[in-house]
């Protein structure tokens, strides 16, 4: 093979490896910005972190109410069953893996758009 043909070869794009590093520079960046709002709003407890954290609730809260699951955890917070430690980490797990879901699916799109378009 020549120089010119190996330049015009289409080398396979590895799209589930690259969704899946997406899916966890996401996943691993909501995360980070979550601790930091949270460290903010623990540590001085400004107005505007208040607002920032509601807002960043507001995802998982929606994920979760959509399968039916916000109200029994909202029920199992007020009657002491969880802190709100409890509650965050649920609402964490909840991001990461809807971020992990959609990026699965993009992937797949993707996957098979490239499939299609060469054959």
């Amino acid at each position: 093979m020549s120089d010119d043909e190996q330049v015009g070869a289409r080398v396979p794009m590895p799209v589930f490896r690259i969704g899946f590093a997406n899916a966890t520079l996401l996943a691993g960046g909501y995360l980070v910005v979550g601790a930091l709002v949270e460290l903010a709003r623990r540590l001085t407890n400004w107005r505007w972190t208040e607002r920032v954290a509601w807002s960043m609730e507001a995802f998982p809260a929606g994920v979760l109410r959509s399968f039916g699951l916000l109200e029994p955890l909202r029920d199992a917070f007020v009657h002491g069953n969880l802190e709100l430690t409890h509650v965050r980490v649920v609402y964490a797990a909840t991001t990461v893996a809807t971020v992990y879901v959609i990026g699965l699916v993009v992937a797949c799109m993707l996957w098979l758009f490239t499939r299609r378009r060469r054959g």
